[in-house]
């Protein structure tokens, strides 16, 4: 890695800046891969490495946009009380959050409600509605919520409260609800050109339209979203999280601050510090107690609040983590006594007492292990909470639409989702989704690893190296590039990490890198390395610096012995 390639920045002239983007300046390897993402012309390539708050969209543009400003406008003139309806994972208590503080810059006084995950479910509460109204309450705004919610907006109408609606899930079949205003970019004659955006990434776009670039103080929190939802790292979501990572990194809001010193992290913040260390923290109130700690936590000013706060969640996510470990250790147990891998393709478990909040967490964890879909169902009496999670290429939105007479409801997207279904049903349910499974290719079941490029240990140049790092922020929509060599020569030193991650050294010509192997639900054997003289390595690359040296490693998707 002796090689350097350095990119001007800020000191460049805009002429100068934009000659960075164009193919010439570019390494063969880093052009066939910039190709097979599907940017190959000077125009695309520039718009997706060039990923500045320049690029992003007019808010404005968006359906619905300019009735919502002109109701918020109205309701600040008229100093209306309003009601702020989010949800309780990350998505809808940062939204949640984005929409208070943009409330509070444009002047306008607001109460806030989250969901209790037990006592109040998913979606719109009807209670919520009831007590505002009863308080005075003429709009009421849902985030992260609200586009099936016909029949709560219909009381709220009743009730003489008007609702704005703030989603980014799938529009019901049945229409669109009877709001007064509606931000969500799935709608039919919406000409708005990207609907990827989480919910309080579209809370940060009404953010833009009311404030301006005030807005842009509220990236850190919208970047939070948009990797904890799995929202596509493309178009603006790509901006709102290369920017927001930036905005995290200032602690400029002092929850934020808290919530990154009590999770310990350490060197330059990026997504997976985002999606497995602050995600969780913030998700584990509303999984074991009350989501509102969360948005309390956001929206305080003192820091010393914020820090007691943090530490709650802390001890919430500990507590989170051992409810995980037991439910994970029965649901496994459950699987492997009952799945057919053979006949069936979609894991439906479920069991009284399960906690509500980690099942979730369970079913990802099923689907890491097993890949195939899984559908984890927590049992209170007669009715059940369910949560999906999906393989890659397995709709299980589209898998829940066509068993819909099998449950109460359900909702989501194309890889999670969740759903309530009375325990009568629970068996007709499995057959009924693993029938519609068997209508599908069974190629989306199966465990694949896209390799992006074939290369040599000597194509890992410090030129290529930072010319991948223009590709970052990684997330999905955006994954990190996988790589395959052939012909390694294995080292025979190597080392435990962690008891899960086996470190091991390979050479090709003379080059030697560090290699990390780890599989977390099934193990690392170790005599893999041992079969042959040489192996084939499928694998992304991750730098480290330890002591002021950066080292590059090759993180293992696969191995298999050289033919």
């Amino acid at each position: 890695m002796s090689e350097t390639f350095l990119f001007p920045e800020e000191a460049c002239s805009e002429k100068e800046q934009a000659s960075l983007f164009s193919p010439s300046s570019f390494s063969p390897n880093f052009l066939e891969l910039l190709a097979k993402k599907g940017f190959s012309d000077p125009e695309t390539v520039e718009a997706f490495l060039d990923a500045g708050l320049h690029r992003l969209r007019d808010p404005k543009a968006m359906k619905g946009m300019d009735r919502v400003i002109e109701r918020l406008e109205r309701a600040r003139d008229q100093k209306e009380k309003i009601l702020i309806h989010g949800d309780y994972d990350v998505d809808g208590i940062t939204g949640a959050a984005v929409v208070a503080k943009t409330l509070e810059i444009f002047g306008i006084a607001y109460t806030a409600f989250l969901p209790n995950r037990v006592r109040d479910g998913y979606g719109v509460s009807s209670r919520a509605i009831q007590e505002a109204a009863a308080q005075g309450t003429k709009l009421l705004i849902t985030v992260d919520c609200g586009i099936t919610a016909r029949e709560q907006i219909t009381l709220a109408n009743s009730l003489g409260v008007e609702t704005i609606v703030i989603d980014h899930h799938q529009i019901p079949s049945g229409g669109i609800p009877p709001a007064y205003a509606i931000l969500n970019p799935h709608q039919e004659d919406c000409s708005y050109g990207f609907d990827g955006l989480s919910a309080a990434g579209l809370a940060f776009k009404l953010a833009q339209a009311l404030i301006g670039s005030r807005a842009y103080e509220l990236l850190d929190l919208a970047a939070l979203s948009t990797v904890c939802d799995v929202a596509p790292l493309v178009d603006e979501n790509r901006i709102i999280v290369k920017e927001g990572l930036k905005k995290i990194q200032q602690k400029n809001n002092p929850g934020m601050q808290a919530l990154y010193e009590v999770s310990r992290i350490r060197g330059e913040l990026n997504t997976g510090h985002i999606g497995f260390m602050l995600g969780p923290r913030i998700n584990a109130a509303g999984r074991m107690s009350s989501p509102e700690i969360a948005l309390r936590l956001f929206l305080t000013s003192s820091l010393k609040e914020a820090s007691s706060l943090a530490q709650i969640l802390e001890e919430e996510n500990k507590s989170r983590q051992l409810e995980e470990r037991q439910m994970v250790k029965e649901a496994i147990a459950v699987v492997e006594r009952t799945f057919h891998f053979n006949r069936d393709r979609v894991i439906v478990v479920g069991k009284q007492g399960w906690h509500q909040g980690v099942i979730g967490i369970v079913a990802a964890r099923l689907v890491d292990k097993y890949h195939r879909p899984a559908i984890v169902i927590a049992f209170d009496g007669e009715k059940g909470k369910g949560s999906c999670r999906s393989t890659k290429n397995f709709n299980i939105h589209e898998a829940l639409s066509a068993c819909a007479g099998d449950l109460m409801e359900f909702g989501g997207h194309a890889q999670a989702a969740g759903l309530s279904i009375q325990e009568t049903k629970l068996d007709a349910f499995r057959k009924s989704i693993n029938e519609f499974a068997l209508t599908k290719d069974p190629k989306s079941f199966e465990r694949e690893i896209p390799v992006d490029l074939e290369l040599t240990l000597d194509d890992l140049s410090g030129r290529f190296i930072q010319e991948l790092e223009l590709l970052e922020p990684h997330g999905a929509g955006n994954p990190r590039p996988v790589f395959r060599t052939r012909g390694l020569s294995v080292k025979p030193k190597r080392e435990w990490l962690y008891q899960t991650t086996l470190k091991f050294w390979v050479e090709q010509n003379g080059a030697v890198y560090e290699v990390h192997w780890s599989d977390r639900m099934n193990g690392v054997d170790e005599r893999a390395l041992t079969q042959s003289s040489k192996i084939d390595l499928i694998y992304s690359v991750k730098s480290k610096t330890w002591a002021g040296i950066e080292t590059l490693i090759l993180e293992a998707k696969s191995l298999c012995p050289s033919e």
